[in-house]
Protein backbone atom coordinates (compact mmCIF):
# COMPACT_ATOMS: atom_id res chain seq x y z
CA UNK A 1 0.00 0.00 0.00
CA UNK A 2 2.39 2.52 -1.11
CA UNK A 3 1.86 6.14 -0.53
CA UNK A 4 -1.21 5.20 1.35
CA UNK A 5 -0.83 6.60 5.42
CA UNK A 6 -3.61 5.69 8.16
CA UNK A 7 -6.08 8.72 9.14
CA UNK A 8 -5.56 10.17 12.36
CA UNK A 9 -9.31 10.01 13.06
CA UNK A 10 -10.36 6.49 11.71
CA UNK A 11 -7.23 5.01 11.09
CA UNK A 12 -8.46 3.78 7.73
CA UNK A 13 -5.23 4.27 5.16
CA UNK A 14 -6.13 7.23 2.89
CA UNK A 15 -4.16 8.55 -0.35
CA UNK A 16 -2.34 11.61 0.43
CA UNK A 17 -3.07 13.78 -2.07
CA UNK A 18 -2.21 17.30 0.00
CA UNK A 19 1.35 17.12 -0.17
CA UNK A 20 1.06 17.36 3.69
CA UNK A 21 -1.34 20.12 4.31
CA UNK A 22 -4.17 19.94 6.28
CA UNK A 23 -7.45 20.25 4.34
CA UNK A 24 -7.91 23.31 5.12
CA UNK A 25 -4.91 25.17 4.43
CA UNK A 26 -4.99 23.47 1.03
CA UNK A 27 -8.66 24.96 0.30
CA UNK A 28 -7.09 28.17 0.95
CA UNK A 29 -3.97 27.72 -1.49
CA UNK A 30 -6.07 26.15 -4.16
CA UNK A 31 -9.17 29.30 -3.22
CA UNK A 32 -5.79 32.07 -3.72
CA UNK A 33 -4.58 30.53 -6.86
CA UNK A 34 -8.13 30.80 -8.16
CA UNK A 35 -8.44 34.51 -7.46
CA UNK A 36 -7.51 36.87 -10.28
CA UNK A 37 -5.70 40.05 -9.02
CA UNK A 38 -6.53 41.90 -12.50
CA UNK A 39 -6.22 45.89 -11.82
CA UNK A 40 -9.72 45.92 -13.05
CA UNK A 41 -10.94 43.71 -10.50
CA UNK A 42 -8.51 45.39 -7.85
CA UNK A 43 -10.39 48.75 -8.91
CA UNK A 44 -13.87 47.04 -8.96
CA UNK A 45 -13.48 46.02 -5.15
CA UNK A 46 -12.00 49.06 -3.72
CA UNK A 47 -8.68 47.73 -3.63
CA UNK A 48 -5.43 49.91 -5.33
CA UNK A 49 -3.89 47.70 -8.28
CA UNK A 50 -0.30 49.02 -7.56
CA UNK A 51 -0.38 48.66 -3.58
CA UNK A 52 -3.11 46.08 -3.48
CA UNK A 53 -4.70 47.57 -0.14
CA UNK A 54 -8.02 48.16 0.52
CA UNK A 55 -9.05 51.37 2.43
CA UNK A 56 -12.01 49.24 4.20
CA UNK A 57 -9.42 48.29 6.57
CA UNK A 58 -9.01 51.45 7.50
CA UNK A 59 -12.85 51.27 9.38
CA UNK A 60 -11.70 49.16 12.03
CA UNK A 61 -10.01 52.64 12.96
CA UNK A 62 -12.25 54.79 11.71
CA UNK A 63 -14.78 53.52 13.84
CA UNK A 64 -13.31 54.07 16.58
CA UNK A 65 -11.81 57.23 16.26
CA UNK A 66 -15.55 58.61 15.52
CA UNK A 67 -16.83 57.50 19.16
CA UNK A 68 -13.16 59.21 20.42
CA UNK A 69 -14.93 62.16 18.89
CA UNK A 70 -17.96 61.94 21.28
CA UNK A 71 -16.18 61.32 24.80
CA UNK A 72 -15.64 64.62 25.73
CA UNK A 73 -19.80 65.39 25.05
CA UNK A 74 -20.93 61.90 25.66
CA UNK A 75 -18.40 60.17 28.42
CA UNK A 76 -20.53 57.08 28.16
CA UNK A 77 -18.78 56.40 25.00
CA UNK A 78 -15.94 55.70 26.43
CA UNK A 79 -17.48 51.83 27.09
CA UNK A 80 -17.44 51.48 23.98
CA UNK A 81 -14.13 52.69 22.96
CA UNK A 82 -12.44 50.25 25.92
CA UNK A 83 -13.86 47.28 23.77
CA UNK A 84 -11.79 47.99 20.65
CA UNK A 85 -9.22 45.25 19.98
CA UNK A 86 -6.47 45.72 17.98
CA UNK A 87 -6.95 43.70 13.99
CA UNK A 88 -4.46 42.25 11.85
CA UNK A 89 -5.52 43.16 8.12
CA UNK A 90 -6.91 39.44 7.91
CA UNK A 91 -8.85 39.03 10.59
CA UNK A 92 -10.52 42.83 10.05
CA UNK A 93 -11.66 41.17 6.25
CA UNK A 94 -12.94 37.97 8.03
CA UNK A 95 -15.11 39.06 10.56
CA UNK A 96 -15.96 42.18 7.95
CA UNK A 97 -19.23 41.95 5.61
CA UNK A 98 -17.11 43.27 2.91
CA UNK A 99 -18.18 42.19 -0.33
CA UNK A 100 -14.70 40.84 -1.54
CA UNK A 101 -13.10 40.31 1.34
CA UNK A 102 -11.23 36.91 -0.22
CA UNK A 103 -10.03 38.61 -3.19
CA UNK A 104 -8.84 41.75 -0.42
CA UNK A 105 -6.93 39.10 1.60
CA UNK A 106 -5.19 37.27 -1.72
CA UNK A 107 -4.04 40.65 -2.71
CA UNK A 108 -2.76 41.68 0.52
CA UNK A 109 -0.86 38.45 0.62
CA UNK A 110 1.04 39.66 -3.00
CA UNK A 111 1.31 43.56 -1.67
CA UNK A 112 4.87 44.80 -2.88
CA UNK A 113 6.96 44.88 0.18
CA UNK A 114 7.55 48.63 0.06
CA UNK A 115 3.94 49.87 0.48
CA UNK A 116 2.67 46.84 2.74
CA UNK A 117 5.85 47.71 5.09
CA UNK A 118 4.67 51.49 5.04
CA UNK A 119 1.37 49.96 5.96
CA UNK A 120 2.12 47.61 8.58
CA UNK A 121 4.50 50.26 10.10
CA UNK A 122 1.97 53.04 10.21
CA UNK A 123 -0.77 50.09 11.68
CA UNK A 124 1.73 49.44 14.53
CA UNK A 125 1.81 53.21 15.65
CA UNK A 126 -1.77 53.51 15.50
CA UNK A 127 -2.67 50.32 17.50
CA UNK A 128 -0.24 51.55 20.09
CA UNK A 129 -2.01 54.79 20.33
CA UNK A 130 -5.32 53.09 20.91
CA UNK A 131 -4.23 50.35 23.11
CA UNK A 132 -1.99 53.63 25.43
CA UNK A 133 -5.64 55.57 25.03
CA UNK A 134 -7.65 52.68 26.19
CA UNK A 135 -5.03 52.44 29.31
CA UNK A 136 -5.68 56.53 30.44
CA UNK A 137 -8.85 56.16 29.79
CA UNK A 138 -9.72 53.71 32.47
CA UNK A 139 -7.55 55.14 34.74
CA UNK A 140 -9.16 58.50 34.21
CA UNK A 141 -13.18 57.48 33.15
CA UNK A 142 -15.11 59.54 34.76
CA UNK A 143 -13.41 62.92 34.90
CA UNK A 144 -12.98 65.48 33.00
CA UNK A 145 -9.18 64.88 31.59
CA UNK A 146 -10.98 61.68 30.03
CA UNK A 147 -12.48 64.13 27.65
CA UNK A 148 -8.89 65.67 26.72
CA UNK A 149 -6.95 62.25 26.24
CA UNK A 150 -9.87 61.64 23.93
CA UNK A 151 -9.31 64.51 22.25
CA UNK A 152 -5.66 64.09 21.66
CA UNK A 153 -5.65 60.50 20.61
CA UNK A 154 -8.39 61.32 17.66
CA UNK A 155 -6.02 64.07 16.78
CA UNK A 156 -3.26 61.92 16.68
CA UNK A 157 -5.01 58.88 14.89
CA UNK A 158 -6.65 61.04 12.20
CA UNK A 159 -3.02 62.15 11.40
CA UNK A 160 -1.77 58.43 11.32
CA UNK A 161 -5.50 57.61 9.43
CA UNK A 162 -4.48 60.02 6.92
CA UNK A 163 -0.82 58.99 6.32
CA UNK A 164 -1.76 55.47 5.96
CA UNK A 165 -4.66 56.13 3.34
CA UNK A 166 -1.79 58.23 1.49
CA UNK A 167 0.02 54.99 1.49
CA UNK A 168 -2.67 52.94 0.36
CA UNK A 169 -3.52 54.90 -2.32
CA UNK A 170 -0.13 55.06 -3.81
CA UNK A 171 -0.56 58.98 -3.17
CA UNK A 172 2.53 59.90 -1.28
CA UNK A 173 5.95 58.57 0.16
CA UNK A 174 5.31 58.23 3.92
CA UNK A 175 7.13 60.97 5.64
CA UNK A 176 8.59 58.99 8.61
CA UNK A 177 10.49 56.11 6.39
CA UNK A 178 13.50 57.95 4.58
CA UNK A 179 12.46 56.60 1.24
CA UNK A 180 11.19 60.22 -0.31
CA UNK A 181 10.35 63.62 0.70
CA UNK A 182 6.60 63.84 2.75
CA UNK A 183 3.85 65.55 1.08
CA UNK A 184 4.73 68.44 3.57
CA UNK A 185 8.07 68.61 2.28
CA UNK A 186 6.81 68.67 -1.14
CA UNK A 187 4.70 71.87 -0.46
CA UNK A 188 7.94 73.44 1.19
CA UNK A 189 10.07 73.12 -1.91
CA UNK A 190 7.40 74.52 -3.84
CA UNK A 191 7.19 77.55 -1.68
CA UNK A 192 10.69 78.01 -1.75
CA UNK A 193 10.97 78.48 -5.74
Amino acid sequence: MAGLKPSFTTGVAHCDRNWGLPHSMLDVVRQEASIELTPERLRAANIHPETRLATDYLNHFNEVIMLLELVPSMPDCIDDVLTWRPATYDEHFHRSHYRDKELAIAAFEQAPVGPRRRFLALVDEMNAVMLETIGQLREHAGTPMAGYIAEEACDRLKHLAARTSGVMNAVAQDDDDGEGASTQDAIDALMTR
